[in-house]
């Protein structure tokens, strides 16, 4: 099934969000498979909070075996992730002010 561009930058928004890709499906496109909305959302680079949360949970665990030359590659990875965390929790504040201000005007 072809999916616009409209509907795929609304994937893209939501799983930035933090929705989860099952519920992108069932609440928005039903009649797309799961595969084909997680495809078009990672095949951008666009993660979920959950997924990036998953992320750092795995390589926080593999610390624990991990050589130092592994450890230093499994800290710089960590970082990227909560960087990119912190990056999407700014873009949504900054969207959440906005919509309080349209709100209240």
């Amino acid at each position: 099934m072809s999916i616009t561009k409209k509907d795929s930058e609304l994937m893209k928004r939501l799983a930035r969000e933090g929705k989860q890709i099952s519920k992108i499906v069932s609440e928005n496109f039903p009649e797309l498979t799961y595969w084909d909305v997680y495809v078009e959302v990672y095949g951008a680079g666009n993660r979920s909070a959950q997924g990036i949360k998953r992320m750092i949970t795995t390589r926080l665990t593999k610390l624990e075996s991990a050589n130092k030359k592994e450890r230093g590659d499994l800290i710089e990875e960590i970082n990227i992730l909560v960087l990119d965390l912190y990056n999407n929790y700014s873009y949504n504040q900054k969207k959440l002010d906005k919509i309080r201000k349209a709100l209240n005007d």
